[in-house]
């Protein structure tokens, strides 16, 4: 659990750990999946979805457009 309130930016310690927890993850099992959710799934979930996109390379306005689909 990393709480942060909707609306607002993730703190960098939530973006740290979160980028640690994909790392670790993918390193150990390639291929796998991560299950992101929060409350309501508007604005926390994707946001952590969307940098994990963007810190694997893709550009920030694909990422928008592939979670909004």
């Amino acid at each position: 659990d990393w709480p942060f309130d909707d609306g607002a930016p993730p703190p960098s310690q939530v973006v740290e750990d979160w980028l640690s927890l994909l790392r670790a993850k993918f390193r150990e099992e390639p291929g796998s999946c991560v299950a992101v959710h929060c409350v309501a799934g508007l604005g926390r979930a994707p946001v952590l979805v969307a940098l994990a996109l963007i810190e694997c390379g893709m550009k920030y306005e694909d990422a928008v457009q592939f979670i909004r689909q």
